[in-house]
């Protein structure tokens, strides 16, 4: 059989760009993509599967958005919860050597810095000032947010002290368990976005950021302070009424 006059030579590669339009199928997509391509631009290439943290932005009101948000804090809340942790031991030793704490802050009693009607609302109030505190402890470095962190780690350690020593370890746990396990984590997560802030502000000093924060950042940041006072709010009402309950139950007596 002969060749027909457009066939390529025996042994040789079609020639593609002479107009014929031979192609093969193996070719057919490189081909395709070098003719969309620009010259003296780079081929396009598969986008990262792992995004630089802040670049990705799912819906803010997702559990996804959410997910993302506690990672982009986790490491600062860990931090938070550290400092808080290893203040209450001095709160401990605090009280083994009688320092009155109380009297140094100017109260003649521990009952004269809490009303003689404690409500839900109260405590509520309480927490979310201090929350917010947290926060805006970012604005002097991060100094007014440690000191926060430290004081209330060495007040729990002053109080839970002689608590234990006069009703067991058992009473400690289920007056701060039940809204201890939303409360703290909710002034932990204010704490951790003061933190971020600064190490943001700092990354980008030094060139380890392009960004500060990016607009799906800042609204992720936001959820997490909505969550966060949530749960405060939870946290209050457990205490005022569930807590209360259950040592009332256990113990014949309410919460300190």
């Amino acid at each position: 059989m002969t060749d027909r006059p457009d066939d390529p030579p025996e042994g040789e590669p079609a020639d593609t760009d002479d107009g014929v339009g031979w192609s093969f199928d193996g070719d057919e997509s490189a081909d395709s993509s070098a003719e969309t391509a620009t010259p003296g631009e780079p081929p396009e290439t598969e986008p990262s599967e792992t995004p630089p943290p802040g670049h990705d932005d799912p819906p803010t009101l997702s559990w996804d958005g959410f997910a993302l948000a506690w990672r982009e804090h986790r490491r600062y809340t860990a931090f938070s919860a550290m400092l808080f942790l290893l203040s209450i031991p001095l709160g401990i030793a605090l009280w083994e050597v009688g320092f009155d704490l109380f009297g140094a802050m100017g109260f003649d009693s521990p009952s004269e810095m809490f009303p003689d009607d404690i409500t839900a609302l109260f405590i509520f109030l309480n927490n979310t000032r201090a929350f917010f505190v947290f926060i805006l402890g970012a604005l002097t470095g991060g100094i007014l947010t440690t000191i926060g962190l430290v004081f209330n780690g060495v007040l729990v350690g002053y109080v839970v002290t002689p608590a234990a020593a006069q009703e067991g370890y058992g009473f400690v746990l289920l007056a701060l368990l039940p809204h201890g396990v939303l409360e703290l984590p909710a002034l932990f997560v204010g704490a951790a976005i003061a933190y971020r802030f600064l190490a943001n502000i700092v990354l980008l000093v030094f060139d380890r950021r392009d960004h500060f924060y990016t607009r799906g950042e800042v609204k992720r940041t936001g959820l997490l302070v909505v969550v966060s006072v949530a749960a405060l709010a939870v946290a209050a009402v457990v205490e005022m009424h569930v807590t209360t309950w259950l040592l009332d139950q256990v113990y014949g007596t309410p919460a300190p």
